[in-house]
């Protein structure tokens, strides 16, 4: 059995600590221009314990899958790591790769992993000068949160009606902003607007819709939340925020707060993959230098 499966994550991790000659690990991601979040994030993962030599963006899903077909679990003799969004990929079936350095996101993409009620509340009492217990009576956070994941829902059950009949038109890449009006607030006009147009060139719409809501009960067990978009939630939850008291602030510092502020647990699944590769590496390098001496 391979090592490392009877210890505690926190016992792991010291391990790989111990051995610091190989701690440091390059992780290939889809975002180009966005690796200094990732820097921040796993910084925040591994509490500057673990190296991140080199995040190297890819520019897209099938820039990093290349990658991975080329360098393997192997890039300029450190470990790879391939950390990719959730997307549509497993709701709707597609082929995924299955390797222990490739790492899909539980949810859509990394911005959804911001969405967090505490770091919310953290930055309005900042902005409104209150106790977090005030403004968390003003914010009002979960009638927000039911609000716009209810309106999502059939919006990005529609999203993978379009992306599976009309594969080279936009869908997700629209903009997230047209969706909401001035207030944070779903709009229904411009939902409903999308959906019926989707209707209309689509003669079995139904049929197809039903296969994919059902899809979304069993595969993601209907939790919305891994279901939709992160960029289209900060858009709303953004301008929801703005027109409490009239608060100003940019969305660029308020995501930028989210980013160091959210609860990183929420990637601990991403930690255990990429300590377990740190421990096997490790192993493999006491071996080879077991039957050398």
């Amino acid at each position: 059995m391979e090592e490392g499966l009877f210890y505690s994550e926190a016992a792991l991790l010291n391990r790989v600590l111990f051995y610091s000659d190989y701690n440091d690990v390059n992780i290939f991601v889809e975002d180009e221009g966005k690796e200094y979040i990732y820097e921040d994030i796993f910084q925040r993962m591994f509490d500057d314990q673990i190296e991140i030599r080199k995040i190297l963006p890819m520019k897209g899903k099938p820039g990093v899958e290349k990658a991975f077909k080329e360098y393997g679990c192997k890039y300029d003799g450190k470990p790879a790591i391939y950390l990719v969004d959730g997307d549509f990929d497993l709701v709707m079936g597609k082929k995924m790769i299955e390797n222990p350095n490739y790492i899909y996101l539980e949810k859509y993409n990394i911005e959804s992993y911001y969405i967090d009620e505490m770091a919310v509340l953290r930055f309005m009492a900042g902005k409104m000068k209150k106790t977090k217990k005030s403004v968390s009576q003003i914010v009002k956070y979960s009638s927000w949160e039911n609000m716009v994941y209810k309106a999502m829902k059939e919006l990005f059950i529609n999203y993978m009606i379009a992306q599976s009949t009309f594969p080279n038109e936009k869908s997700v890449g629209l903009s997230e902003h047209s969706f909401f009006y001035q207030n944070g607030y779903a709009n229904y006009d411009k939902i409903n607007e999308y959906i019926d147009t989707l209707k209309k060139r689509i003669p079995n719409y139904e049929e197809i819709y039903s296969i994919y809501n059902k899809r979304f009960e069993e595969v993601l067990l209907g939790d919305i939340t891994r279901l939709v978009c992160g960029k289209y939630l900060l858009a709303s939850l953004s301008s929801y925020l703005r027109n409490i008291d009239k608060v100003k602030f940019k969305e660029e510092d308020f995501v930028n707060f989210l980013i160091s502020t959210f609860n990183i647990k929420k990637l601990d699944f991403v930690k255990e993959r990429i300590v377990k590769i740190m421990m096997k590496k490790q192993v493999l390098a006491k071996s080879e230098v077991a039957q050398k001496s």
